[in-house]
């Protein structure tokens, strides 16, 4: 997100095979925030905006990935994660992104992935800066 609305998105299917939810969500911000700090870098060549906030944040509804990713020390479970997905907690120490817990419920990219009654449906878009064609026109 960028000044309220979104500006980028993207589903696809991991292309390895994770032995956990937190391996496969580690992946999964491994390659969200090569995007977030190449989007970043893009937009402040282009000097769109004055100043862009740092470090960019990332929100996971996986609890252990985000102790994880926070945390210097390894983890027993962590052993078999490849080492170039690493990088995503030295990018924490590093300040450059910061991973923050966000409950389930409020993830706003949800509608994009999964099924939603319709009332959480419409409170998600409004909250991405997704407005109805028909108010445009």
């Amino acid at each position: 997100m960028l000044a309220g609305g979104t500006i980028s998105w993207k589903s696809a299917k991991q292309t390895l095979i994770a032995s956990s939810t937190m391996v496969a969500e580690f992946i999964a911000c491994f390659e969200g925030s090569n995007h977030g700090i190449w989007l970043r870098n893009f937009i402040a060549s282009l000097r769109v905006v004055d100043d862009i906030e740092r470090p960019l944040k990332i929100y996971c509804d996986n609890k252990s990935r985000v102790l994880y990713s926070n945390n210097i020390r390894s983890a027993t479970k962590s052993k078999f994660i490849d080492i170039k997905f690493l990088v995503v907690k030295e990018r924490v120490q590093n300040r450059q992104i910061f991973i923050e817990h966000l409950w389930t419920n409020d993830m706003l990219a949800d509608p994009l992935t999964k099924g939603l009654v319709p009332k959480v449906f419409h409170e998600h878009t409004s909250h991405m800066g997704v407005i109805p064609y028909s108010t445009l026109v």
